[in-house]
């Protein structure tokens, strides 16, 4: 069980007090809630208000989800608590006995908690509001249970807190799944990267008519809009096509007139002929580096922008302004008949909006901007990416789907294994709330086959990349019935048990995915050793949870 040690605040000037903070908890359920209760004289650091710091008895091994770079997060593994990474979003531990046991760290309307290890071998809950403004700290910091089962005690702990903050967001299992991503998919990014463009949108949809492939909506993905920061450059590799990207500011909501010369309105409908829908990719910030202040956006829209400390033009957290924003953007996209919206760059809360306002209300105004517009205009068909910080996770109310993993990576057998570890273990902490997009992938690589299993067993959407002429149908096959309904298991994949707190890199034993359809138990199983040697391992009916017979 979970042992609280110490709990104290911390001043802007780095001094401990102690003094005026008490921590405590409520059972309810099965699950313990952890509260702090606070109060200091002067300012607490915006980095870290606060600490609870809690030990674990008996633990055997654990699997920590963390947070490893801005936007993604992916699972560690280890035996002791002083290895735990900082920014944890989720704790999984089995314990000597057999039983398992879960710490969920929230986030409230001030404070975002995540868990660290410490190299006194104690585990830290850390608080911090990334606002200066702040003398209390006050709210629920986390919950934890421990029994038989590790992926109710997940969705227990999960369900006590939304309960507990009452802020509207909500569990996977009451959000509506789109029809739309019941059928196959395809994204532009592969194939054209920045230069898309309609005339090579019109050639991948010949190319899936001639070769039976029934995808049946598309993704016109990074970067069909007007960035006239692209005009005239060029670029040798893609890490110089990179930083031009990551440079470059929107000018305008609507398509680039040079590479969409009849309209966007016009590809759309040309795609529409095929039998194909047509969904739009774009980052909250408007770009990678905002919105350009020369364009038409900046000229019309300049009240609803922020200036960023790094000189860049981002909409407003602010949920008013910023929903204004949005509709206007979104309101070009469906009157070209735009069916739904990817929309990147989602965690930004600490790089912009730091220092604005309190972490999760800044986090919770400017989703709920972005759900309002994409509910009003495209009935909340919408895939979340590049935003699995806990604070957006936690303070989106209605969109449904979100992705997992970093960026897909072709022909690469190393990126496979962080790919299908990111999204198996990162599955049990966000799958609690969204269901989860495993990334678009190749059928005519080395890694496809695989990649199709994987896609099979996830229960999300399933959508490919392939570049001109490399689409190839019968890797496919499997996957989609004619009419380009996909086979989607019932819930979402999640690693069995036996699997859940030991690193598949390491163990010497077979990595499994499980999953139910139809009430039939399904398991994918992986040879995913990091030096390549022969692994062993067991599958049977016990691997998936609530198989029954």
């Amino acid at each position: 069980m979970v042992k609280l040690l110490n709990v104290y605040l911390n001043t802007v000037d780095q001094t401990k007090q102690d003094y005026h903070v008490r921590v405590y908890e409520e059972r309810i359920n099965d699950v313990c809630a952890v509260y702090i209760d606070g109060f200091s004289n002067r300012p607490l650091d915006s980095d870290l208000g606060a600490a609870i710091e809690f030990t674990i008895e008996d633990v055997k091994s654990w699997m920590a989800d963390f947070r490893h770079s801005e936007y993604w997060c992916r699972p560690e593994f280890g035996t002791d608590f002083k290895d735990i990474p900082n920014e944890t979003q989720g704790l999984v531990y089995e314990k000597n006995d057999g039983t398992y046991g879960a710490v969920l760290p929230v986030v409230s309307e001030q404070y975002k908690c995540v868990l660290s290890g410490c190299s006194e071998g104690f585990v830290q809950a850390k608080l911090f509001s990334w606002f200066e403004k702040m003398n209390t700290c006050k709210g629920l910091a986390f919950a934890w249970a421990e029994g038989a089962n590790p992926y109710e005690l997940i969705e227990k702990c999960a369900e006590v807190c939304l309960k507990l903050l009452n802020n509207g967001c909500r569990l996977r299992k009451e959000r509506r799944y789109p029809e739309i991503f019941e059928y196959l998919g395809w994204c532009s990014w592969d194939a054209f990267e920045i230069r898309v463009d309609e005339t090579g949108i019109i050639e991948k949809c010949r190319e899936f008519r001639k070769k039976g492939i029934p995808v049946k909506w598309i993704i016109l993905d990074d970067m069909w809009a007007e960035v006239r920061d692209f005009y005239n450059m060029t670029y040798r590799n893609r890490s110089e096509m990179f930083r031009l990207m990551h440079s470059s500011k929107l000018y305008s909501f609507k398509a680039d007139p040079k590479r969409f010369p009849n309209g966007l309105k016009a590809c759309i409908e040309k795609v529409n002929e095929f039998g194909i829908k047509v969904g739009m990719w774009h980052p909250a910030t408007g770009y990678w580096a905002g919105v350009s202040p020369d364009g038409e956006i900046y000229r019309d829209y300049k009240d609803l922008l922020i200036q960023t400390p790094q000189g860049t033009f981002i909409p407003t957290y602010e949920e008013g302004k910023a929903y204004l924003f949005y509709s206007a953007f979104h309101d070009y996209l469906q009157s070209c008949g735009a069916e739904f919206v990817k929309i990147d760059n989602q965690s930004m809360t600490r790089r912009f909006y730091k220092g604005l306002a309190p972490v999760g209300k800044a986090a919770r105004q400017y989703h709920n901007a972005i759900e309002a517009s994409v509910g009003r205009h495209f009935d909340n068909r919408m895939i979340n990416c590049m935003g699995m910080a806990s604070e957006d996770m936690w303070n989106r109310n209605i969109s449904p789907i979100s992705r997992c993993s970093d960026d897909f990576q072709p022909e690469n057998r190393e990126w496979f294994s962080k790919h299908i570890l990111q999204c198996a273990y990162n599955t049990l902490i966000q799958g609690q709330f969204y269901y989860c997009d495993w990334d678009m992938w190749w059928t005519d690589d080395s890694q496809a086959l695989k990649n199709s299993v994987l896609r099979a067993i996830s229960g999300g959407p399933i959508y490919i990349s392939d570049a001109l002429n490399r689409s190839n149908a019968d890797i496919l096959r499997p996957l989609v019935f004619e009419d380009g309904r996909i086979l989607r298991c019932d819930r979402l994949a999640v690693p069995a048990k036996d699997c859940l707190t030991v690193d598949p890199l390491t163990s010497g034993r077979i990595f499994k995915l499980q999953n139910m359809c139809n009430n039939c138990g399904i398991v994918a199983a992986f040879n995913l050793s990091e030096e390549n040697k022969p692994v062993e391992g067991s599958i049977s009916k016990t691997d998936v949870e609530g198989l029954e017979g």
